[in-house]
């Protein structure tokens, strides 16, 4: 049985995501969740890269505002 470990910077921005796409009705800019959860945008690019690869969230490439989380 193969379990995967979501680090709790990913849980934090995974909700952020979820926030600021329920409340602006579009998903929210890399720039926009590093400001929600207090961390680099760089750092926040590492994360959602991190998730994408597990399966957590998703993006269309080449398109700005495209993370949605996936579960």
């Amino acid at each position: 049985m193969t379990t995967s470990y979501v680090a709790h910077p990913q849980v934090r921005i995974a909700r952020a995501i979820r926030e600021l796409s329920d409340s602006a009705g579009y998903p929210p800019s890399i720039r926009e969740i590093a400001d929600e959860v207090r961390l680099s945008a760089s750092t926040v690019a590492y994360h959602l890269r991190a998730m994408e690869r597990q399966g957590i969230v998703t993006h269309t490439p080449g398109h700005s505002r495209s993370y949605q989380v996936l579960r």
